[in-house]
């Protein structure tokens, strides 16, 4: 005859939500200054190799485009809704049950919407820069995304 006081079930508590700011433009100095002349290298030599303004002009728009997360201010938030991104006032949601996989980075931790490991599929997943709070971050992440791959 079994009790079922003696059996231990263990609960994992939640943990608390966590709001935070990125803006890599202003966190560390030396990234802005290798991102700013990486753009005008990029620049000159477009149009060294052109000999167009416009070409290196809309080269220039290009990268500002592709780099935007670099140069605007982002606010993330993780609660047991999923995770949260703002920036200038629009928000996207993505539900923990959306998440299929994650990787853990150097400085972040990528979130994945498919088990596909092409090497494009990063493009498809959204990155969230952690900043001083690594420890919160992994451990919302861990607790929602338990079971699913972290390589």
């Amino acid at each position: 005859m079994s009790n079922q006081s003696d059996q231990s079930t263990t609960i994992r508590q939640a943990p608390a939500s966590i709001r935070w700011r990125s803006w890599p433009l202003c966190e560390n100095a030396a990234r802005t200054c290798l991102v700013t002349i990486g753009l005008l290298v990029a620049v000159v030599l477009i149009r060294w190799v052109s000999g167009w303004t416009y070409l290196a002009l809309l080269g220039l728009l290009a990268l500002l485009v592709a780099l935007w997360r670099f140069f605007l201010p982002v606010e993330f938030e993780l609660s047991d809704q999923g995770v949260h991104q703002r920036v200038f006032g629009r928000q996207r949601h993505i539900r923990w049950q959306a998440i299929a996989r994650y990787e853990v980075c150097s400085a972040g931790v990528l979130l994945l919407p498919d088990a596909d490991r092409s090497a494009m599929a990063p493009f498809r997943g959204l990155y969230l820069p952690w900043s001083t709070h690594r420890d919160e971050v992994l451990a919302q992440v861990r607790h929602y995304l338990a079971g699913r791959d972290e390589p």
